[in-house]
């Protein structure tokens, strides 16, 4: 029997090219193979997509990224003052966008390349760490990952931060963490720029720098890595100062934190309690709350250190809470479930390209051998192992201090390829060599790991019916009532305690039958199962439900009450306006619009009713100069909001 030793020592005489006869060049080996799968594989995926409904419009985070790419292209300014959110990708995609301003096909073309340069720069990583036969696996498990082909080809930040990640970690391997300033300074500029991407990167960095430290015991490298990575940034924090307040990146992360650090948090869902779903609804709501609560107007670095505020105080005043919380997200990050957070990413990648349900490449594979494969590697002091292992630590702490969901955890997929490769080779080796006792070295921990990851909680649902009904808010938004209504009935029979699925089936069934005692029916069934996060926009639908169907005095009284109990909500704003303009009380209304309008200016539904309030007395010109608001406010609109200014504009215009 051939020991684990002697596999260890075949190993190494094999090389870095894990036992071939000779070295080949890079274009013939797993870089240049990775590169193609992926690439042949996201390209078809792309074309697939195109009759996805959201392809040409999509919403939430999506649709934020093309909005603010579409006015960098136009040389518009997207959003007053600094940086919400990291600028580097929407820069990125306004390129495509200035190339191909009516579609988006070339942006997720050039983002399926992107992929296949993720899926080549782990090939070629695993190949520095582990030889040449890890590599092959390693960057075969990127090519065919259904979340990572789907996420390629969404307009989402992952396109951009995980090749550039993968290049930050390949120069750090390269670097070594030795007495090399220049190096140091290229591998920091390089997380530099990742971090302008998505700004949780800077937390490796503290870790980069005390390794660095460690390991060259002068500070000459650790202070080249920090130059290296604020070469990046300061030029963004010197833009966001020139815009009146001067944040680091972004102001996003102290409502990130209060999301996911709160007493209503599940740990995953991305909305601040208190706030309506919609991107810009939420924005709103979120800022306006942060400045009642504060008593005065707020810049945004204020409002994002009110929210950090709040999560902390929360979290010293309960920590048992606290740690509850931080423990359940934990168990969220591993577990073998792709949670949801603007649209199912694995039912959208089964339902696209349905061969993708056959790919080896799992969450739960990745995580249990990928770690032990990592762990065995460095313990053999594969160089840049450890580097990895340091990554997936504090990567991984940075998502669960937020909050959780599948895409913040891929940027972690490529790192345990690596190690899932080095750990499958292994196994083959110890195979080959007719010794159980190596397989089951490397085997027994990586099937407990797998084990552990699907252990699913209870609480998560493991349905189509949150794709089934994002799928059917699409087909609604695009005009096909009859296929939402199919969606939303398919999901509502999988969910069908869901205040969520039932408030957009509620849509549906008004759209397509015009019955709204029905819909209004369909969400008294859930109101019982309606939580604090849902309970107001439930309330607010059926409000809205209420009035169409002739009880507009009712409501009127019902909606002025709340209103006094929740002044700011833009909501009850709207829908005080549509009670009362059911009453007769068109003036009324329209100063209730100007109010809300004032409040919110990207409200575009709120502009589109009024300027028709507008027209119906009479008043063309006021509507024209309504119409006319909206339109210079046209890149945060809907493809139905925008057909209605158009519209709106139409009616109006001299004959």
């Amino acid at each position: 029997m051939v020991s684990q030793e002697q596999i260890g020592s075949n190993e190494e005489r094999g090389g870095a090219h894990g036992g071939d006869r000779g070295a080949l060049p890079w274009w013939r080996g797993p870089v240049a193979g990775s590169f193609v799968l992926a690439a042949a594989l996201r390209a078809v995926y792309v074309l697939a997509l195109r009759d996805h409904p959201r392809f040409e419009a999509p919403t939430m985070d999506a649709g934020y990224h093309l909005a603010w790419a579409r006015s960098l292209a136009a040389g518009e300014v997207f959003q007053e003052g600094p940086f919400f959110r990291a600028p580097l990708y929407p820069y990125f995609l306004s390129i495509w966008t200035t190339l191909s301003p009516d579609s988006t096909l070339l942006a997720r073309m050039v983002q399926a390349a992107l992929g296949a340069v993720t899926a080549g720069l782990t090939a070629g990583l695993a190949q520095r760490i582990s030889g040449r036969a890890p590599a092959w696996w390693a960057g075969g498990l990127v090519a065919l990952s259904p979340v990572m082909v789907a996420f390629d080809a969404e307009l989402l930040i992952l396109a951009l931060l995980l090749p550039l990640l993968l290049l930050a970690l390949g120069c750090c391997v390269k670097w070594g963490g030795e007495d090399r300033p220049w190096a140091a300074m290229g591998t920091g500029a390089l997380f530099g720029l990742a971090a302008i991407a998505r700004p949780n990167v800077l937390l490796f960095m503290p870790a980069l720098f005390a390794w660095t430290l460690w390991r060259t015991r002068r500070p000459a490298a650790g202070l080249a890595l920090a130059l290296g990575t604020l070469a990046p940034i300061v030029p963004v924090t010197v833009a966001n100062a020139l815009a009146g307040d001067a944040a680091l990146i972004s102001t996003q992360a102290g409502v990130n934190l209060w999301i996911g650090n709160n007493p209503q948090s599940d740990g995953a869902t991305a909305i601040v309690p208190g706030t309506r779903q919609g991107w810009w609804d939420g924005y709103y709501d979120a800022v306006a709350a942060a400045e009642a609560a504060e008593g005065r107007a707020l810049r945004p670095s204020e409002v994002s250190r009110h929210y950090a505020g709040r999560a902390l105080s929360w979290m010293f005043a309960d920590p048992g809470a606290a740690a509850r919380l931080l423990a359940w997200k934990a168990r969220l990050l591993v577990t073998n479930v792709e949670l949801a957070n603007n649209q199912d990413i694995e039912f959208t990648a089964r339902r696209t390209l349905p061969a993708l349900r056959f790919s080896p490449s799992r969450w739960d594979l990745l995580f249990g051998f990928g770690l032990v494969g990592l762990v065995l590697a460095w313990r053999r002091d594969r160089r840049g192992a450890g580097v990895l292992l340091g990554f997936i630590a504090v990567y991984a702490l940075s998502i669960v201090l937020f909050f959780v969901n599948s895409r913040f955890r891929v940027p972690l997929m490529p790192a345990l390829s690596i190690g899932a490769g080095y750990a499958i080779v292994q196994i083959a080796a110890g195979i080959r060599a007719r010794d159980p006792r190596a397989c089951a070295l490397v085997g027994v921990p990586a099937l407990l790991l797998m084990g552990l990851s699907n252990l699913v909680p209870a609480a998560v649902q493991e349905t189509d019916a949150a794709g089934l009904a994002d799928l059917g808010r699409a087909e609604l938004a695009r005009g096909d009532a009859g296929a939402a209504l199919e969606l939303l009935s398919a999901a509502t029979s999988q969910a069908p305690r869901s205040v969520q699925v039932r408030m957009a089936l509620s849509s549906a069934i008004v759209a397509a039958t015009g019955d709204h005692q029905r819909a209004l029916r369909s969400l008294r069934e859930v109101e019982v199962h309606a939580n604090s996060r849902d309970r107001a926009e439930l309330e607010a639908r059926m409000f809205g439900l209420r009035i169409q169907s002739g009880e507009a005095p009712q409501v009127l009284a019902e909606v002025a009450a709340a209103r006094r109990a929740r002044p700011g909500d833009g909501a009850l704003a709207y829908l005080f306006a549509m009670a009362q303009a059911a009453c007769g009380q068109a003036t009324g209304a329209i100063l209730t619009l100007e109010g809300l309008i004032d409040a919110e200016p990207t409200n575009l539904a709120a502009a589109i009713y009024l300027g028709r309030l507008q027209e119906d007395l009479g008043r063309v010109q006021d509507a024209a100069a309504t119409y006319t608001g909206a339109l210079a406010r046209i890149k945060f609109a809907t493809p139905e909001e925008a057909s209605s200014i158009a519209a709106g504009l139409a009616r109006c215009a001299p004959e």
